[in-house]
């Protein structure tokens, strides 16, 4: 086909592209026998925010809950983690927003009313077809805190926040809350949590803006066995998931600012953890890292993900989950300049960690940050109740609604070294069904048209199937477009994620 004919195949182009001025060209190879990571999920936080927004008209939060969950009108996540708060403390965190409720009432009693705002998300998920959950947990209640608080306060001197020796204490209120869901009487909230995070970012300080607690790797250690042991005798499938570390260098390495500052050990995560039989126990073969602080380029967003792949190696068997990530500055921003930044780290994390889920940070953000995939001006009774969808919400949704748990990231490299500012991809295959899905990021100014040159298993019936392209840009989100095939080859419009899905067989 000459490049007119391509062209006017191609309805999602913005512009002809004339004889004479032909755009950028890409070419990779998609080979269906190389596999890598089965993927698990695509998840977000509910954290604080969604508490915030519980009285809102059901109408505003059923549209707030198909944004998130559908996989027909929204991005179709498969994960949602529940956030379990630590109680109330506006003592140091002066923004209700950071702070939640607990269920407990007193030791071993429990009022199940509470968190009305997520668990009312919790049963919209349900609802929806979300099948994994993650009950989060960033503070021990009040009553199990050393200093009577749900973060560190002025506390700069203990390891962790937690009391000497009450880890058995804080894991039974941990199992009492799984066991409470597991066997609830409303069956819309009747949830076996598939993951339970102990403890948040542990390296952190956590004094002061929102719950929090730091705890060292013998603080951890501690804490894992006590709850793998408590989640055996209650007999949960809930398998813990950790560290969460705040860092990826933290992961392979010793953080040296934590250990000189609380004269403990933090970080070597993977060693810590993956290498010792006892503080595994309650692991589900899964480590878990934050992309914060990784994500500059040239000298983070590659390298600190291609070491972390090397450390990964040195433990076979298992797989690692990117739990948490925003863009780390002041300011909304609702454009494709930030979706395209986010998607960039997603497509580092998968394809150069073997990342096998990941998750974004806040569902829902009302602060002057880039943190939220849905913001509201709504801080209170009486402010706007609006719905904002970010351009961030739906370049997620180019890999959530699409990629579904079980599919196995299938080999797709460019010709060219990578070009993470320019186009990068990423090939998923459903094993039971064939079905392909194919991500190109386009990160520069201008079109670029990419060419697939099939090999392997499998690449004379892949080679003529049809694909329908989703795209999200400047002026579109997840708009499906005119089935194409990839004969040949595409081209992206700038500044643009667009995701093709192949026909199952």
């Amino acid at each position: 086909m000459n490049i007119s004919g391509l062209i006017a195949g191609m309805a999602f182009l913005p512009s002809l592209v004339l004889a004479g001025d032909l755009p950028a060209s890409d070419t990779f190879v998609l080979d269906l026998g190389i596999r890598h990571q089965t993927m698990d999920n695509f998840g977000a936080n509910d954290a604080w925010s969604l508490q915030g927004i519980s009285a809102w008209p059901e109408a505003d939060k059923n549209r707030v809950a198909d944004l998130l969950f559908s996989t027909n009108t929204g991005i179709g996540l498969s994960c949602w983690r529940f956030y379990v708060g630590a109680g109330l403390n506006p003592h140091t965190i002066r923004d209700p927003w950071r702070t939640a409720e607990t269920f407990a009432v007193a030791p071993g009693k429990y009022d199940w009313s509470r968190e009305a705002g997520q668990r009312g998300f919790l049963r919209a998920a349900k609802a929806r077809g979300v099948h994994q959950f993650l009950a989060t947990i960033y503070s021990p209640p009040s009553w199990l805190t050393r200093n009577g608080l749900s973060n560190l306060g002025a506390d700069t001197n203990s390891t962790t926040n937690l009391k000497p020796g009450a880890e058995d204490e804080f894991a039974r209120y941990i199992t009492d809350i799984l066991i409470h869901f597991r066997d609830n009487a409303d069956e819309r909230e009747r949830i076996e949590f598939d993951y339970v995070l102990p403890v948040n970012e542990p390296q952190w300080e956590w004094q002061r803006g929102q719950e929090g607690n730091r705890a060292s790797n013998d603080d951890l250690k501690r804490l894992y066995v006590a709850l793998a042991r408590h989640l055996k005798l209650a007999g949960l499938k809930t398998k813990i998931l950790g560290p969460e570390s705040g860092s990826i260098p933290d992961m392979f390495s010793l953080d040296k600012w934590a250990g000189k500052k609380w004269r403990a050990a933090y970080g070597d995560y993977l060693k810590w953890i993956c290498a010792d039989p006892e503080a595994s126990a309650g692991f589900g073969n899964v480590v878990s890292y934050h992309s914060y602080w990784s994500d500059r380029i040239p000298d983070q967003l590659v390298p600190d993900r291609e070491r972390l792949a090397r450390a990964m190696q040195d433990y076979p068997g298992w797989k690692i989950w990117q739990s948490e990530y925003c863009v780390m500055e002041r300011g909304r921003d609702l454009t494709m300049d930030t979706a395209l930044r986010v998607a960039r780290v997603i497509d580092c994390d998968l394809t150069l960690v073997n990342a096998s889920a990941w998750q974004w940070w806040l569902a829902v953000a009302n602060e002057e940050f880039k943190s939220g995939l849905i913001y509201t001006d709504y801080h209170q009774p009486g402010d706007p109740e609006n719905i904002l969808e970010s351009k961030t919400l739906w370049v997620l949704g180019n890999y959530s609604r699409f990629i579904r748990p079980g599919m196995v990231r299938v080999d797709l490299r460019g010709e060219k070294p990578l070009d993470i500012q320019g186009v990068a991809g990423a090939a998923f295959l459903d094993p039971k069904n064939g079905q392909l899905v194919v991500i190109f990021i386009n990160s520069s100014h201008q079109p670029r048209r990419v060419r697939i040159a099939f090999t392997g298993v499998g690449k004379s019936s892949v080679r003529s199937k049809s694909f329908i392209p989703y795209l999200t840009s400047s002026n579109a989100e997840l708009r499906k477009e005119v089935p194409t095939g990839f004969e040949n080859g595409f081209q992206l419009p700038p500044e643009s994620v667009v995701t093709f899905v192949s026909s199952p067989e």
